[in-house]
């Protein structure tokens, strides 16, 4: 009788779980392929107060990206994940080139430019900017706790999710999803 009870609330378990993992009660702010996107419950915005560096070693403000919907990526060469989803991100710059829209592949590198330069060139991506957190001063602020990491900013700078891990970034539904939020704010 105990073994059957055990079946029983396993199966309410597995039943429950099934129910809240449905499309119904998914979080519908964000497309599919973004599903493991969150909104940090202290909000945010862009870190303004900060600066990353651009390939030629000058330092550039997030202050400056305001008035585009920005995508912040903290990867790395040597992070396999980053590796597999940097295509994804050359590809999503490219359809998103004409837009109030900026990827922002911040590189965590101690190797600086170079090592990047040489990523970029090995591995065909030619449309995203070389830029740096070498000492990972950014990625700390932000809150990461690995690689990949990426955050999306609206036009506003205000901070619309957090993403641990990879995503398909140029997916059809992404692309639609990022073009609302440009309506939505600029």
């Amino acid at each position: 009788m105990k073994a059957l009870l055990r079946y029983v609330k396993l199966g309410v378990i597995v039943a429950i779980s099934g129910i809240y993992a449905t499309p119904a009660f998914a979080d519908t702010q964000f497309p599919q392929e973004l599903s493991k996107m969150v909104m940090p419950s202290e909000g945010g915005s862009l870190p303004e107060d900060l600066a990353f560096v651009d390939e030629n070693g000058n330092e550039v403000t997030f202050n400056s990206l305001k008035g585009q919907v920005v995508l912040v990526n903290l990867w790395a060469t040597w992070c396999v994940p980053c590796v597999k989803e940097m295509p994804d991100l050359d590809r999503l710059a490219v359809e998103m080139a004409d837009k109030p829209f900026r990827v922002l592949a911040l590189s965590q590198d101690r190797g600086g430019a170079d090592a990047v330069r040489e990523f970029f060139e090995t591995n065909g991506i030619e449309n995203l900017d070389i830029v740096l957190d070498p000492r990972g001063a950014i990625a700390r602020q932000m809150g990461a706790r690995g690689l990949p990491t990426s955050f999306v900013y609206d036009a506003n700078g205000d901070l619309r999710g957090k993403l641990e891990g990879i995503a398909r970034w140029d997916a059809p539904e992404v692309i639609a999803y990022f073009d609302q939020l440009i309506d939505q704010t600029s």
